[in-house]
């Protein structure tokens, strides 16, 4: 036993003090979630012995799945855990050594068992997993009759994606799953928790797979969730409240507030634990003021005098660090360019739930981004992003679960992500649009078509008149027939009525890049008629009365 423990992930198993205290769901809270687990573990029959537990970063998956270990495992009752992490739990060619100590150390019949097998052939300690699974898994628990009297095995595995390897990951899950259809009347019931990463998702969408296994989502913007959240809320700052003797005649905090906090935090639970953490942290010992720092930042208000280690989402930020530093450098282009998309969000067209045309689609075409290249950049970011299937991208867009992963790359001081984030994305934005309007100087003829311009919240600024250009000469990145159903036309026109209404949202604003001949030209000629309080009559007049007046003063000085 000592020599397989040395081979063992230190510190992985459910009661290790490494992890205490481990994270553990609230009390009265996801209490549904745990009992389709408990029930799952307790009268799962034939090959479905797996259950997927999966949810976004901080949903709270770990916590689930320690309060079910807590709950399942017993002296009586053989199982086993192993709770991955990048700090220093994630080397899963260890795996099953794992499992396996932890099972010899509750079942004498099995230590018996490999106590054997090791003694016989030590060099399975460094074999490879799957002959380590047949030897500590599949044999004793199919092929010994001194292990008959098992009746049911439960092994945890949290934090999948958090393993060092992705190919180690789906090695492990399909020696999982063709253990489970292989041999339907094992004892063992495996419990399988990770973030939905396309190398995960896309294995248990195998049609193979999917006999083997149960799915449990874990939803971010569940109305569960959200009544789980504001519940452990409310009873944390009551605990903190009665902690801090802070006077329990006044109410702490005040309803509205505690409303606020719930309603930043949505379901997403880390959120919520991060305020937690920082209203009750003891090194400042003012909850009141540090609660009010959490509302100036809910509210977007700057805390200039606050370093990044002491920030209220500092917790928070680790988290999201960690996602962004999974991404390719060379694919990071890209995924800044998506990001500063998300922020710029041009013409307010792209999130518009009352414009049908809303899409990854258009987005990526605005951004001049192959399909391949878009689904690339934002892979490493599912667990924080909102990302439509390739043949949906023309009917939804991409977005981020939670508010809390664009505040935190908008805010410099908290991501490093860009120094002036905002004019980043205002030069995309100007790139995109004079990339679309160059090409088509006189505008484009599309018969027919609705040709009316909107510019920020819905107004409308003005109907378009039909050009002289065809549009062709508009560049699509992501033409009609991969995987979409829009007609190469449409694309054209919807680009070019985004890229008129940044335009003209631009010389309202007196935005410099917008204040030039070209795109003065095209507004004043592009237009059949106008709305008379949207369209910027006023900024126009003063762009061209500066241009006069700059133009007579040089022919003055020319002059002289």
């Amino acid at each position: 036993m000592a020599e397989l423990l040395k081979k063992t992930i230190p510190g992985a198993a459910f009661d290790s003090s490494t992890r205490d205290p481990p994270p553990r769901c609230h009390p009265g809270t996801r209490l549904a979630v745990l009992a389709r687990c408990l029930e799952f573990i307790a009268n799962a029959i034939g090959t479905k012995k797996m259950r997927w537990v999966v949810g976004k970063a901080g949903v709270g998956k770990s916590a689930i799945m320690q309060s079910v270990a807590d709950s399942s495992f017993s002296s009586e009752a053989p199982g086993a855990s192993i709770f991955f992490s990048i700090n220093g739990r994630n080397d899963g060619a260890k795996a099953v050594i794992t499992f396996a100590y932890q099972l010899a150390a509750s079942c004498e019949p099995y230590r018996t068992l490999i106590e054997y097998e090791i003694t016989r052939k030590p060099s399975l300690l460094q074999s490879s997993l799957a002959a380590q699974f047949k030897k500590f898994v599949i044999e004793p628990f199919t092929h010994q009759s001194l292990l008959d009297s098992v009746r049911r095995v439960l092994i945890i595995i949290d934090g999948l994606d958090e393993c060092d390897k992705s190919h180690t990951q789906h090695e492990l899950l399909q020696l999982i799953s063709n253990y489970c259809s292989t041999y339907p009347s094992s004892p063992i019931v495996w419990l399988i928790a990770s973030r939905p990463e396309p190398h995960i998702t896309s294995f248990f969408a195998q049609d193979t797979v999917k006999a083997v296994y149960e799915k449990e989502e874990i939803l971010v913007d569940s109305d569960e969730a959200r009544e789980d959240v504001e519940k452990y809320l409310r009873d944390e700052l009551t605990r903190i409240q009665y902690e801090f003797s802070l006077n329990p005649q006044l109410q702490w905090p005040l309803e509205q507030d505690l409303w606020i906090l719930a309603n930043a935090s949505g379901g997403l639970f880390v959120y919520a634990d991060t305020v937690i953490k920082y209203v009750g942290d003891r090194t400042f010992g003012n909850p009141t003021s540090q609660l009010n720092d959490v509302l100036k930042v809910i509210d977007a208000h700057p805390l200039p005098n606050v370093s990044r280690d002491e920030h209220p989402m500092a917790r928070l930020d680790v988290l999201y660090a960690q996602i962004l530093s999974k991404v390719p450098g060379r694919i990071m282009v890209n995924t800044r360019r998506i990001l500063l998309g998300l922020i710029l969000n041009p013409g307010k067209e792209f999130r518009r739930p009352d414009d049908p045309d809303y899409n990854f689609l258009v987005f990526c075409n605005w951004l001049g981004m192959t399909c391949d290249d878009a689904y690339a950049a934002i892979r490493h970011l599912l667990s924080v992003l909102d990302a439509p299937p390739r043949n949906e991208a023309d009917r939804r867009m991409l977005g981020s679960f939670h508010k809390s992963f664009i505040d935190y790359i908008s805010d410099f001081t908290r991501s490093g992500f860009s120094c002036d984030i905002e004019h980043e994305a205002y030069q995309l934005g100007v790139e995109c649009t004079l990339r679309i309007l160059g090409p088509i100087p006189g505008g484009i003829d599309v018969g027919d078509t609705n040709l009316s311009i909107r510019g920020p919240v819905s107004t409308q600024v003005g109907f378009l008149t039909p050009g002289s250009g065809t549009g062709a000469n508009i560049w699509l990145s992501w033409p009609f027939g991969e995987e979409t159903n829009w007609p190469n036309h449409m694309m054209r026109l919807k680009l070019y009525r985004l890229a008129v209404a940044t335009a003209v949202e631009g010389i309202r604003k007196g935005e410099p890049a917008f204040c030039t001949e070209f795109c003065i030209r095209l507004v004043t000629s592009q237009f059949d008629c106008y709305i008379m309080h949207h369209f910027p009559y006023r900024e126009l007049q003063n762009v061209v009365f500066a241009s006069f007046l700059f133009y007579s003063y040089a022919v003055e000085m020319l002059k002289l």
